[in-house]
């Protein structure tokens, strides 16, 4: 995704992997510098996001982001402590979502952020549509999980005395408190539900999104955020997460990553131009996270789970020009290369 664009460290990157090295003659310029003064590039199927990180300044990388318990560069590999699970998908997925060390929180950062700030709504300002994530999780709110074709339609609820009956035995009281719990939460949900419906609706339809499956849980955000202050959702501050999967390139990554990088890119790119037509885009911060990165060095037509990778930090509030972070030495033997057994 993030290519070096400074001869040397071109020269290396491209020497560690040079089945899958993207020609640097079609790299997207960012107008970026790392910490260590390394230009950086997009791959060439991310240029619809090219004007925000260049010209507006809007956009911008975190290099070389992963899990640590303590720093291990300049330090004694082999003493050192480490993540749990490194490399393990669902695992590395868990410890991102739970901002600590070794997964030893069982709420998502997101979810206690969104706690202490107290933010009070008739629908949770928590909301995945890409089902349920620990990230959201906190221990006053239950997250709202729904699709991007937005709140849908109960079966066989298609009359008043139906809807009627239904809440009648939901609301009522049971003695069994599973029965109990699972009639009061399936009630709220049928709430919730149409509050949603009734939020959506008042906005209407967005136009300008990619009709890909990240392009239509952007396009649904967006509507979300634009019926904010609607009476059915009364929201001051949100949070959302979307997702895309198919970045597991064991084999044939040069087409599959970017196939899913265009999408990535346009969607993105198409989700700022409506925050900025909605005029929150200052208000808006989006970024990506991922379990892990890639190997440097590829294996046949792909490449094996790695550590660290990069992220994309974009919105009106972000302080662009400039990479965050250190390029790493993708030599083989500088003390980035880090040699684990699987």
């Amino acid at each position: 995704m993030v290519i070096p664009d400074d001869t040397q460290a071109y020269r290396d990157y491209s020497a560690a992997r040079p089945s899958l090295a993207i020609d640097r003659q079609t790299i997207v310029p960012l107008n970026i510098k790392t910490s260590n003064n390394i230009p950086l590039g997009l791959h060439p199927s991310m240029k619809s996001l090219q004007s925000i990180f260049a010209t507006e300044q809007k956009a911008t990388v975190i290099v070389n982001s992963g899990q640590l318990v303590e720093p291990i560069i300049g330090r004694n590999q082999d003493l050192a402590n480490y993540p749990e699970f490194l490399m393990a998908h669902n695992l590395q997925q868990t410890m991102w979502q739970s901002g600590a060390e070794n997964m030893n929180n069982k709420l998502g950062w997101a979810g206690r952020m969104v706690e202490n700030m107290y933010l009070p709504g008739k629908l949770s300002p928590l909301v995945s549509l890409f089902g349920e994530q620990k990230w959201l999780r906190n221990a006053i709110t239950d997250p709202l999980v729904t699709t991007s074709s937005g709140a849908g339609d109960y079966a066989g609820l298609v009359t008043s005395d139906r809807v009627e009956a239904m809440m009648r035995h939901f609301n009522a009281e049971f003695v069994n408190l599973f029965e109990d719990n699972y009639s009061s939460t399936m009630a709220s949900r049928y709430y919730e539900n149409a509050q949603l419906e009734e939020a959506l609706a008042s906005v209407g339809e967005l136009t300008g999104f990619p009709e890909t499956s990240l392009g239509a849980q952007l396009q649904t955000t967006a509507k979300m955020i634009k019926a904010r202050q609607n009476s059915a959702m009364g929201h001051r501050r949100q949070v959302f997460f979307v997702g895309l999967g198919g970045f597991d390139t064991h084999n044939d990554q040069l087409n599959a990553h970017a196939a899913l990088l265009t999408q990535v890119s346009d969607a993105m790119a198409a989700f700022y131009k409506e925050m900025k037509n909605q005029g929150v885009s200052d208000n808006v911060t989006t970024f990506t996270m991922s379990d892990f990165g890639r190997r440097i060095m590829p294996n046949a037509t792909g490449t094996d789970h790695g550590w660290a990778g990069h992220q994309i930090i974009m919105g009106g509030a972000v302080k662009g020009g400039r990479a965050y972070g250190k390029w790493p030495d993708l030599k083989p033997g500088s003390e980035y290369d880090y040699k684990m057994a699987v």
